[in-house]
């Protein structure tokens, strides 16, 4: 029965193909994709999960355990190229939703391209997936040339460059050219649906090889449009992005937006409570990473040019704060400074 019905739904998805390209101006490439999407689900739908028992499980495990004890530095999942960060999560690990969220001007951009420049670099042969619907691709990579060359940004987008800057651009153009090449995948396609996203996910992985890492900006100009409103749209992209993070068995790095209102308060850093439009991205997300640069809100501040980095959710490590040295006109983050939280706040 099962499988009779799976036949009669996709002979009505080739049904639904082949009148679409009957019809005068129909736009070829939309209706592969949503061809591509509806046969997608339908082969999710035929394969439901299946369960091990205790015996498989350890088998499994058991391996896992001894290249973990093997690390020589404790870095067992993606690094980061953080000091403080990768000691408090062992690198970004497989299979987990992570969100760094902010506030607009605090670099979450910025910090998401360093994450996947220092963990290709660190990781030889590793690759990566970056899904920019906010930024054409033009623009990450002189982002990704300011960043590994040490260049002012604003030169990069004037083209006011003098030698050295030039000089800086070829070295960095030679090492994203070259060592790096395909090594990072970059789609700038707008409004992705969560279907579209897994997609070109697997599509991708299967063309250039399994990622370490699949990098999101930002998680709010995902569309859902089968949702009724925007609290349960974002929902079912949290859902979905820890799906793939599960499927790909590789960190998914999302960033996402703050509600506006903590802007009254008295202390600015965020908290799990001002994440944008929906409880489910606290609730789905395995860590929750916030950055807050005080500079945006008091000039004369004592910490300019330094990002703080709050680790407010994890649900196998410690939570705690950092602080990283950033400059403000180039588009990095530097090394980590010392840790400015005390102690760290250990999660049951």
């Amino acid at each position: 029965m099962a499988r009779t019905s799976r036949a009669r739904q996709l002979a009505s998805i080739g049904a639904e193909i082949t009148e679409s390209v009957r019809t005068p101006g129909t736009d070829i490439d939309r209706v592969m994709e949503t061809a591509e999407q509806k046969i997608t689900r339908l082969a999710e739908r035929a394969e439901p999960e299946q369960g091990v028992t205790l015996l498989e499980g350890m088998e499994r495990l058991l391996p896992e355990l001894e290249r973990r004890c093997n690390v020589p530095d404790g870095i067992t999942g993606t690094p980061t190229g953080f000091e403080e960060l990768d000691a408090m999560t062992s690198g970004l690990q497989a299979g987990d939703l992570v969100l760094i969220a902010a506030r607009p001007s605090m670099g979450k951009t910025a910090l998401l391209i360093s994450l996947l420049l220092n963990s290709l670099m660190k990781k030889s042969g590793s690759k990566g997936q970056l899904y920019s619907m906010e930024q054409p691709t033009e623009q990450i990579l002189m982002r990704m040339l300011a960043s590994l060359g040490s260049i002012d940004l604003t030169h990069l987008k004037s083209g006011l460059m003098d030698d050295e800057d030039w000089a800086r651009a070829t070295d960095a153009s030679a090492l994203l050219m070259g060592d790096l090449n395909d090594s990072l995948i970059i789609d700038d396609t707008g409004s992705l649906t969560p279907a579209m996203l897994r997609i070109r996910a697997r599509r991708n992985a299967r063309r250039y090889g399994h990622p370490s890492i699949i990098g999101l900006d930002y998680l709010q100009l995902m569309r859902c449009p089968d949702q009724e409103n925007r609290t349960q749209e974002i929902a079912e992209i949290s859902r979905s992005l820890k799906a793939l993070a599960k499927e790909m068995m590789c960190p998914v790095v999302a960033l996402s937006q703050l509600n506006r209102q903590l802007e009254s308060r008295a202390d600015k850093r965020p908290n799990n409570g001002d994440l944008r439009d929906s409880g489910a991205l606290e609730q789905d997300a395995d860590v929750i990473v916030f950055i807050y640069r005080d500079e945006v809100y008091h000039e004369n501040t004592e910490d300019k040019g330094i990002a703080e980095i709050i680790i407010s959710k994890q649900r196998q490590g410690p939570t705690g704060r950092s602080a990283c040295s950033m400059k403000v006109v180039l588009p990095v983050f530097l090394t980590s400074r010392a840790d400015r939280g005390g102690a760290h706040e250990q999660r049951p």
